[in-house]
């Protein structure tokens, strides 16, 4: 039985802790799934964002526009996640909740620096937003991917959650086919 953990040198993460780490997930070697859900959220408000403002937007303004929006979002959800913590009549800590939902930030970094990348060497928006949802997309996939390996779930169970996951990025390539 072959594993790609044994084929890694000791002391090398794993291939997902990896991507995970590049997304800023995988800070203490353990992500939860307040963590994954937060980056699968924020990955595709992100997108959904993307779309919206590369309608008429400049490269700054898409830019800004995304990160506000999920800024807005995580403030939203942590805003929340501290009233139902008190409605329940449980104290939750401010900074704990902030903490734990960043990641909904983080993981839309990933598609806006290929975004900025992408439109600056190519000089075209619409390229750099076409290919920032392809990254985007595939991360998606990824997270879908990990969460199911992580949940015990064989390798093709895990296919299957990560082309569920891919296709809410999809979704929005496709509005953006049809919209702009």
């Amino acid at each position: 039985m072959s594993s790609t953990r044994a084929a890694e040198p000791p002391g090398q993460p794993h291939r997902r802790h990896r991507l995970l780490a590049a997304i800023g997930l995988n800070r203490a070697g353990r992500v939860d799934e307040e963590e994954l859900s937060s980056a699968i959220l924020g990955t595709v408000v992100g997108l959904s964002t993307m779309v919206a403002a590369g309608a008429h937007g400049t490269l700054g303004q898409v830019e800004l526009t995304v990160l506000g929006t999920v800024a807005i979002y995580w403030a939203a959800d942590c805003y929340a996640r501290l009233l139902a913590a008190r409605g329940a009549g449980r104290r939750a800590q401010v900074g704990s909740v902030l903490r734990r939902e960043w990641p909904m930030v983080e993981a839309a970094y990933t598609p806006l620096v290929v975004l900025l990348i992408v439109a600056l060497v190519t000089g075209n928006l619409r390229v750099g937003i076409f290919t920032a949802l392809g990254v985007g997309t595939m991360l998606l996939g990824g997270l879908g991917f990990f969460a199911a390996r992580r949940a015990g779930g064989s390798r093709s169970n895990a296919v299957r959650w990560s082309l569920v996951s891919a296709s809410l990025g999809i979704v929005v390539i496709l509005l953006k086919l049809v919209l702009h």
